[in-house]
């Protein structure tokens, strides 16, 4: 069920506004754009990285933030699909990022679960991970 394009501009503004609070560093900023809901799952690359919850979101992005000097954030391969106030999405979201004096690039793949509150999208749920660099191309599995 491809999104409608009144939805589609919602989550792409919501994914810009996301890139703009690790842009800019703002903790408060990022916070608002997820349901403020006990079950609220977020998972990042890290294997402790399993954030349940506004509180642990908030640890999470203070953590992300304190470890690096800039992050910047891109996303290509948009896909968007909706049901009623529910929409989920998935992407490439490239991260790059100034870690301990060093420029860090994180290929990733981004999906999401967004939910339409009294007229605002916000997401519900946020998988971000990073391939298997170990794995080749056209394997289904890492080789040991």
């Amino acid at each position: 069920m491809e999104a409608n394009e009144q939805v589609k501009n919602a989550v792409f503004k919501l994914l810009e506004k996301y890139s703009q609070g690790y842009q800019d560093k703002d903790i408060e900023g990022m916070l608002k754009l997820f349901v403020p809901e006990d079950d609220l799952v977020v998972i990042g690359t890290g294997f402790d990285e399993w954030i349940k919850g506004s509180e642990e979101l908030r640890c999470g992005f203070e953590r992300d933030l304190e470890q690096a000097t800039r992050i910047r954030i891109k996303y290509r391969d948009v896909t968007i699909s909706a049901s009623g106030q529910v929409a989920w999405l998935s992407c490439h979201m490239n991260m790059e990022a100034h870690v301990n004096g060093q420029e860090i690039y994180l290929p990733g793949r981004l999906s999401a679960v967004v939910e339409e509150k009294n007229n605002e999208w916000l997401f519900a749920h946020l998988h971000y991970s990073l391939p298997a660099m170990d794995q080749e191309e056209g394997k289904a599995y890492p080789e040991p």
